[in-house]
């Protein structure tokens, strides 16, 4: 958050999941991180969460928003600057 790469991350703590490693089936747990942010932004965030999680594969995926809360898009555009 200091970094003002995302207006807001929601932590969803310990997720079950489920995935092939190495072909096997694993089952762990997980924290799921929603970070919403600017599309100029996700390469910095996704930078910056890779140099920090302990795995080599780091899971990130964005997705776009088409239409939204025109006065929740404003906070974001006022929360994440546009460098």
């Amino acid at each position: 958050m200091e970094k003002r790469l995302a207006g807001c991350v929601s932590i969803l703590p310990k997720s079950s999941t489920m995935y092939y490693w190495k072909g096997e089936i694993q089952d762990a747990t997980e924290i799921l991180l929603l970070a919403q942010t600017r599309t100029s932004k996700i390469q910095k965030l996704m930078e910056y969460v890779r140099s920090i999680h302990p795995f080599r594969l780091t899971p990130f995926m964005s997705f776009p928003i088409d239409h939204g809360n025109p006065f929740y898009m404003q906070w974001l555009d006022e929360s994440v600057p546009d460098d």
